[in-house]
């Protein structure tokens, strides 16, 4: 299997048992090898068929700096957790290393090395791939048995779409809401959610009424889908339902919204399904997250062009703010529970 290493990622972060090691930072450093299929990258020279393993940097560091631990055994699982975020990656290996442990005796380095695999990983689970060479010769044996498999069963598989959605809110603990329709929606069937923006916060615009309105906090999800855009769309409104959305007025405050970006790159004047968003390329608190899941995405239809760039030119392209890389990884309510 291929796999691309990333070594001494660093960053100052405040984990360990000791009550003075709660809030002084130390230094964390952190070794990272991520095993994927690489066949796609190094024939198309296309980031979109690899890894950002400037995204990668990101997210190691943000944990770092994040939650504290008191275990570097504990930091070492969160780590791999934000690496697997990323569908390629099949598995993971992660060495962190703490370099001003607070040891008497004389040392060079304290490190915690820990293995790990998506859940949905084909191969054996005792089996351990240490090497590249044993990687390599499970992936061969897996598609000789796959191959094999097809030529005698042929199964009738799905057609898959790829949707883009944009999800955000203002009340309520929002990150929240969002994480959990995330699961919602990877848990219908044939649903395989294939990338997670960080989440942005938004001071509002276009919103009526003479009381402060609270800031609101978007991401954006690629979805792998069998559904239809319709029968997607369908789905959503229910996830939203369950999370309290109403629809009384239109430009309201809500406490989660899911919109349907783009769909295979689809253009439709449905008024009930317009796609692509008719009003994204005016929206940098989408068009900014989109890049986080697609660098490379471009937008079709009357306003068509580089994501990257309508980003830049959007009306509101100043006031979106980066609020977190992690906030897929936490768990439970926010500090602000509810009070945002």
């Amino acid at each position: 299997m291929d796999y691309i290493t990333l070594t001494g990622v660093s960053a100052l972060g405040t984990h360990g048992v000791l009550d003075f090691e709660h809030t002084a930072p130390q230094p964390f450093v952190v070794d990272a090898t991520l095993y994927l299929d690489l066949s796609d990258a190094s024939r198309s020279d296309d980031l979109a068929d690899t890894v950002s393993y400037a995204q990668i940097a990101d997210r190691i560091v943000s944990v770092i700096q994040g939650e504290h631990c008191d275990l570097i055994e504990h930091l070492a699982q969160r780590i791999a957790d934000s690496i697997l975020l990323s569908w390629r990656v099949q598995r993971t290996v992660v060495t962190v290393h703490k370099p001003k442990a607070p040891i008497e005796q004389d040392f060079g380095d304290v490190s915690v090395t820990i293995q790990r695999e998506q859940p949905s990983g084909a191969s054996d689970g005792d089996e351990k791939m240490d090497t590249p060479t044993k990687a390599s010769q499970a992936a061969a044996e897996q598609t000789e048995q796959t191959e094999q498999t097809e030529q005698t069963e042929q199964p009738d598989l799905p057609e898959l779409h790829t949707a883009i959605l944009a999800l955000g809110g203002n009340v309520g603990d929002v990150s929240l809401a969002m994480r959990e329709a995330i699961v919602s929606l990877d848990a219908l069937p044939g649903n395989q959610i294939t990338g997670i923006s960080a989440l942005y916060r938004t001071a509002p615009w276009g919103v009526p009424g003479a009381e402060p309105v609270p800031d609101f906090y978007n991401a954006v999800v690629e979805l792998s889908t069998p559904l239809s855009a319709r029968e997607l769309l369908d789905h959503i409104h229910a996830i939203e339902a369950e999370h309290g959305r109403t629809r009384d007025v239109h430009w309201d405050s809500r406490t989660l919204d899911i919109d349907i970006i783009d769909f295979n790159g689809t253009v439709s004047a449905d008024p009930d399904l317009t796609l692509p968003h008719p009003r994204v390329w005016q929206r940098a608190f989408v068009l900014r997250p989109w890049l986080d899941v697609q660098p490379n995405a471009q937008l079709v239809g009357e306003h068509e062009g580089a994501v990257a760039e309508l980003a830049q030119r959007a009306p509101d392209a100043h006031a979106v703010q980066l609020e977190s890389l992690d906030w897929i990884l936490q768990t439970g309510r926010t500090k602000e529970d509810g009070q945002r």
